[in-house]
């Protein structure tokens, strides 16, 4: 059964940000999560441009160009008035507040941390030099709702995990953008048996959408 053709395929794929979602979301939020990816994958889904695509792109292109500002306003200019507009001028304001990652792009790789029953893409957003000559490897997190600290964590230890195949000998942040806050590894080490909860979760990811799509 080939991905993309079923909504009920042998071994799911989402994106990071989705399953940073799962992880954030209470019980009820969770089944809303799982059957958006299963209507995904419907056979006679046709999918727009994701919500926060073209900011993602004009935060990148900021980055390349230098012109944060000037992009970011374009981006929001050519949104039809309405919903996406207003998140649009809301996220500008809050990355624009964090100067500190106003830095030169850098390149990145992506990759997929493959369970037995789900597979999760990672790819940063973009990734950034430091002055030092560091790279930081960004995932942002846009949505209203805020980013839990087990969410977090686990992004972070998923991209850390795979640096090598991202950007060898980077370091990941995940910058929850409407809260200005940048989550960071840390010196702390994460705790022992983190590995085994992303894949049960991610296990109870892959059973919710068995019986949701059945």
């Amino acid at each position: 059964m080939a991905i993309g053709q079923s909504n009920t395929p042998q071994v799911p794929k989402v994106g990071l940000t989705t399953f940073a979602s799962y992880l954030t979301a209470t019980s009820s939020e969770r089944i809303d999560c799982v059957r958006q990816q299963i209507k995904i994958y419907g056979q006679n889904y046709q999918p727009g441009p994701a919500f926060y695509g073209n900011f993602v792109e004009a935060v990148r292109r900021g980055r390349v160009t230098g012109a944060d500002e000037l992009v970011l306003q374009r981006a929001i200019a050519a949104q039809p008035d309405g919903p996406r507009k207003e998140h649009y001028g809301d996220l500008a304001r809050h990355w624009l507040a964090l100067s500190e990652l106003r830095l030169p792009i850098a390149p990145t790789g992506k990759t997929i941390w493959r369970t037995p029953r789900l597979a999760v893409s990672i790819r940063p957003d973009f990734a950034v030099t430091e002055t030092d000559g560091s790279v930081l490897l960004v995932k942002l997190w846009l949505k209203e709702q805020p980013l839990t600290h087990d969410a977090a964590r686990g992004c972070l230890r998923l991209l850390d995990r795979h640096m090598a195949a991202l950007s060898p000998g980077g370091t990941a942040i995940v910058v929850d953008v409407r809260r200005e806050k940048v989550h960071r590894v840390g010196r702390r080490p994460f705790k022992r048996g983190f590995d085994a909860y992303l894949e049960s979760e991610a296990e109870a990811m892959a059973a919710l959408w068995q019986r949701l799509a059945a």
